[in-house]
Parts: structure tokens; sequence; C-alpha cells
């Protein structure tokens, strides 16, 4: 996993190191956010509520001015978390049915690297739009396995591939507000299907995330 992060760094740098030889306006910046996400379960009794976490990082873009076209990529340190509840019915071994629901939190550490394509559309010299779209590589940090109620019943994946596709407002030449929505392309993990007695089939993880974002460009 080192090396494909190392690898990954090396090209978005390359990548802006030869774009401002292409005519382009390049600049550098600060971005920060919030992270709301969302694990979604296939075909379980497991069920996953909305989270709230937070991402900063670095980014850089390279603008071609009359077009308004640019690419910007970026490297984040995002934090998401994640509340898996569990439901159960069952017969006890009196004969006397029951319900029972647990609750299991997970804090989810992720190194991102987007790369967007993005549409600009200035208004004014001071206020303008931008739309977005793109990859996004996520490398996982955190534990691998998956427990609940002191059994392990998944686990995650090191490296995830998704899509962004995001819109926002440029302002004042320096600042960049805007709302992205990563869809993820292959699951972020595996969880195993339980019941009150035995644990079944495999089915798949993947997290949705919605993200409002404030970055400002030098």
């Amino acid at each position: 996993m080192k090396k494909i992060l190392v690898s990954a760094l090396v090209a978005l740098m390359a990548t802006f190191a030869v774009a401002p030889a292409q005519a382009g306006i390049f600049k550098w910046g600060i971005e920060g956010g919030i992270n709301m996400s969302k694990m979604k379960i296939s075909k379980s009794a497991l069920e996953s509520n909305n989270r709230s976490g937070w991402f900063a990082g670095v980014k850089a873009q390279v603008t071609i001015p009359l077009l308004g076209l640019g690419i910007d990529g970026a490297v984040l340190y995002s934090q998401k978390y994640m509340d898996v509840e569990k439901a159960m019915i069952g017969t006890s071994l009196t004969g006397q049915p029951y319900f029972y629901m647990g609750t299991e939190s997970r804090s989810m550490p992720y190194f991102d690297l987007p790369i967007n394509i993005k549409y600009n559309i200035g208004f004014s010299s001071v206020i303008g739009a931008y739309i977005s779209t793109g990859p996004q590589w996520s490398y996982y940090m955190g534990g691998k396995t998956f427990t609940f109620e002191d059994g392990t019943i998944g686990s995650f994946k090191d490296t995830n591939f998704s899509w962004n596709i995001g819109l926002g407002i440029n302002a004042i030449k320096h600042l960049q507000l805007g709302v992205t929505y990563n869809i993820p392309i292959g699951k972020t993990g595996e969880v195993k299907e339980m019941n009150a007695w035995d644990v079944t089939k495999a089915l798949d993880m993947k997290n949705n995330t919605w993200q409002v974002r404030l970055a400002y460009m030098f």
C-alpha cells in the first residue's frame, strides 16, 4: 500500500509540475471540510446511520483562462465514522421470543487522492461558479477487521476507488466553497450476515459520502 501511495503522490506532483508550461494558471492551497457518510449494506439486518466526519489537506490546480477548463488534485487526510445497528429476532432456550438491537461504532481514517476535471464559469472578477468530476483513490489507515458484540463479522479493504461529482463557487480569486458527492466503485469492505444463531453469506459494504469543502488558494 505504501508503494502505491508514493507512486500516486509522485504522479500527482509530476502532473502539476509540467502543467504551467502549457500556458495555464497554477495555484496551490489548503482545503478542509465535513464528511457526511453512510455505509450501505445490501440485504442485511445490519443498518448504518449517517455520521459526520472531517477532512483536511493540500491541493493544487491548473486552469486555462480562456476556456475555463482546469484540473485539480489534492492529498487529504479524511476521518469518517460509522454506526451500525444489528436487530435480532429469535427464540430463547425456554421457548420465549425475544428482540435485541445493538450498535457498533467505528472510526475510519483514510488518505484520499482526488483528481478532478473542473469547468469554471466567471460571473464577474469577484465571483464565479464551477462544476467538477473525476476519480479518487483512498487508502485505509485503520484496523482492517470489523467486529460486532465481541465477534469479527467483516473486514475493510486497504484501498478504494470512487468517483466524485461536485459544484461550488469561486470567490475573490482565493476562496472555493463547494459540495461533492463521492460514489464508491466496488466495495469498501465485506460483512457476514448474522442471525440469532449462526453466520451466513458475505455481503458488500459501500460507503457513500457527501462532502462540504472550503479551500484557500494562494
